[in-house]
């Protein structure tokens, strides 16, 4: 994993294709362990797919500081939105976004409909 400090953040970046829920307790232990002065994202530009737990991490954690995703690819996306957890998080596509406080993925709402 690569940690990456930026005036305003920390951002994580996890240097695999899937967190599973030993690399999800591993981020949270990191995010833990982060000062609390900077805010923390998550950069998912390599990570194909993620646990249930990794998302859990973020309901755990929210109140403490504002938690950020970036780069994250569409299957991941939708699978926050289907689970709710977006509620915890803040979602941008790009960091440049995260950095200027622009672009958030917001109001994005999935149902399933049979045909």
């Amino acid at each position: 994993m690569k940690i990456y400090s930026t005036p305003t953040h920390y951002i994580l970046n996890p240097d695999c294709h899937e967190i599973t829920p030993e690399m999800a307790d591993f981020l949270g232990v990191a995010y833990k362990s982060m000062p609390k002065d900077k805010k923390v994202a998550f950069d998912l530009s390599i990570v194909e797919t993620c646990s249930n737990k990794f998302f859990m991490m973020f309901q755990k954690y929210y109140k403490e500081r504002e938690i950020s995703l970036i780069n994250i690819n569409e299957k991941i996306l939708t699978s926050l939105y289907l689970m709710k957890y977006d509620k915890y998080v803040k979602v941008y596509p790009t960091d440049i976004d995260l950095f200027d406080d622009r672009h958030e993925v917001i109001n994005r709402r999935l149902s399933l409909v049979a045909v």
